[in-house]
């Protein structure tokens, strides 16, 4: 029994300071492809965490107190708790994958739980297809301070691929990472030539009525879920006349041939990660009423690629457009975007999707 477990986490924190928590356990359990780690706490507590390679850094908000031993077994090979900086470190004995952290309230158990679910095998890396819309000759919308549409989401579609450098679970590819025009038929290709995971399109919309502001997401629907939702896709589908392909008659036809074809899974996570990006938006950042919305979008005409379109405001409301100008909301944009993204995978691996 002593070669099958690993005595290392010893150390007993000595503090006349007074704490309001305290790590009273440590738990394990596998199975073939998922194995768990579980921290258990008298009390809820608030943290942040980084993942690195075969490294866990769990910084806490508030003073852990810890006055016993654990074993250590398993692939966990030791932690270390610095009582200065809160931080408590698992050090794991390779490298470790499809990590995910997070927080189990105490309600009515015991205890709170912070669970870590990781794996040792590195999975295919999903890819994100970042579609920043617009481009060259199609400037797109054109704000009140004559911003242009295009290079917005240029801006926020490179800010993504660089937020998404940091996570190795994940490859991001760009339809366009310059100024320069690109079909809608081409957008979709790409995602379809690179087997993406997800496809998300960018864009920042004009009004005519200028106090409408706030951000609103869009799948793909045969029926649009308002006449503001419908004009916003004919304007959209009209780009690629710019170039002279005409999609004009083709909308509602093909809309309603590409539903019958598209299985009803993919309109399903479309929605799914719809709703993740809600979650990580409506805190701090301004939605449209009716945030989610549906349309016929030519861009998301994807048979079997979750699909989303983001509106990140209105260039025609003076307060959206001197927003989406400023560097500090577009690297806050990317980073709710980035987050959404990890729980909506995260989700859909804890739940074999």
């Amino acid at each position: 029994m002593i070669n099958f477990f690993k005595f290392i986490f010893i150390f007993i924190v000595y503090c006349n300071q007074a704490y309001s928590n305290e790590l009273v356990n440590l738990r394990f359990g596998s199975n073939e492809e998922k194995k768990r780690i579980v921290l258990d706490l008298l009390e809820d507590v608030t943290f942040n965490h980084k993942i690195h390679g075969k490294k866990i850094e769990i910084d806490f908000k508030e003073k852990i107190k810890i006055t016993k031993s654990f074993q250590i077994k398993n692939y966990l090979d030791s932690i270390d708790y610095n009582d200065k900086s809160n931080r408590l470190i698992l050090n794991f004995k390779q490298s470790i994958f499809s990590t995910n952290v997070y927080l189990l309230k105490k309600k009515k158990n015991l205890h709170s739980r912070i669970v870590i679910d990781y794996s040792l095998k590195d999975k295919k890396k999903k890819t994100i297809i970042i579609d920043p819309g617009h481009g060259g000759k199609d400037s797109g919308a054109v704000g009140l301070y004559k911003n242009l549409e295009k290079n917005i989401t240029l801006k926020v579609g490179l800010l993504l691929k660089e937020k998404f450098k940091k996570n190795t679970n994940y490859k991001v590819i760009l339809t366009r990472d310059k100024d320069y025009f690109l079909t809608l038929r081409n957008r979709t290709k790409i995602a379809k030539k690179n087997n993406a995971d997800i496809f998300i399109s960018l864009h920042a919309d004009y009004n005519k009525i200028s106090k409408t502001r706030g951000i609103s997401l869009y799948t793909l629907s045969e029926k649009a879920s308002d006449k503001e939702a419908a004009a916003l896709a004919r304007r959209e589908n009209r780009s690629d006349l710019i170039d002279g392909v005409d999609l004009s008659n083709q909308t509602s036809e093909v809309t309603s041939i590409l539903l019958d074809l598209t299985k009803r899974d993919t309109l399903n996570q479309s929605s799914l990660l719809v709703n993740f990006l809600i979650k990580a938006f409506k805190n701090e950042m301004n939605l449209l009423q009716r945030t989610h919305r549906y349309a016929g979008f030519a861009v998301l005409k994807s048979l079997d690629i979750p699909s989303v379109l983001i509106e990140m405001g209105y260039l025609s409301n003076k307060y959206d457009s001197k927003l989406l100008m400023t560097d500090d909301y577009q690297k806050k944009l990317a980073e709710k975007i980035v987050k959404a993204v990890i729980n909506y995978f995260n989700w859909k691996d804890q739940n074999n999707s």
